[in-house]
């Protein structure tokens, strides 16, 4: 990724102005992301136009960019409605960055974009397994990692398989808090603790352990047991407790804390 123009996006993004130099191509990145933040449609579609043909052309090729943009344009073209022609554009992107520069911070991106899409259209196994191809051992950020195990378990929800879904949303949990995304940590353990708290057992294997041994689930076989151990309850509602103030949230711990005496 160019340096440049990842610090001109941030600067974008946090209201300042950047003032390095960015290439042409770079120019309408920033441009496009200008006009996103405007709600200007035209200018969106015009600056991803300029920059697809500008990354393209002979004297400015530069591969990783043009499949940037056409993840940017999937993700344009999925808001208009076109899923068909965001999923190619998607998919090309996704497939380009992976064999341009596996780990890269956009192709994890492109992962998640991919694993949405297929969500969208209801295709849950498809979207696991997109998902699933980003390790929680690398190469990819570990913010990606975590985005990633909370897509997935918003799917494991909504398919009912909530033994794996508490699994995903430890590893997200944690990993929101070791980039310090403190609020997407909080909306994790949330999660974990509302499912957790079904069956809370001395005898559950503790979520380390679950962690470590899983391996994916043949044809047919039943969904496994989500219970969960006192001292993981424990765990999250006291970390919890020191972090969130919402009064409706604070519900699941007083919830927590009652399964914990019982």
């Amino acid at each position: 990724m160019s340096e440049a123009l990842f610090k001109a996006e941030l600067a974008l993004g946090e209201g300042l102005v950047f003032s390095g130099e960015l290439d042409p191509c770079e120019q309408e990145i920033l441009s496009f992301r200008k006009s996103q933040l405007n709600n200007d449609a035209e200018g969106v579609q015009n600056h991803l136009t300029r920059a697809l043909e500008i990354s393209r052309s002979s004297e400015q090729r530069n591969h990783l960019l043009e499949a940037r943009i056409r993840m940017e344009w999937g993700l344009v073209r999925a808001s208009l409605g076109e899923m068909e022609q965001a999923g190619t554009d998607l998919k090309w992107a996704m497939e380009r960055l992976g064999a341009l520069e596996d780990g890269h911070h956009w192709h994890g991106l492109s992962i998640l974009n991919m694993g949405a899409w297929h969500v969208e259209r209801g295709e849950w196994a498809m979207a696991l397994a997109i998902l699933s191809s980003i390790s929680r051992h690398g190469p990819h950020a570990v913010e990606i990692i975590a985005l990633s195990r909370r897509q997935a378990a918003e799917v494991l929800i909504g398919i009912e398989d909530h033994a794996n879904a508490l699994r995903h949303l430890w590893v997200a949990h944690h990993g929101f808090l070791q980039t310090e995304l403190f609020e997407m940590a909080i909306d994790s353990g949330l999660h974990w603790l509302d499912i957790a708290l079904s069956e809370v057992n001395t005898e559950a294997p503790r979520m380390e352990a679950v962690i470590e041994t899983a391996s994916p689930r043949s044809y047919g076989e039943a969904k496994p047991r989500y219970w969960v151990h006192p001292a993981d309850v424990e765990y999250m509602s006291t970390w919890l407790e020191s972090h969130v103030s919402d009064e409706h949230e604070r519900l699941v711990l007083q919830d927590a804390a009652q399964a914990l005496q019982s």
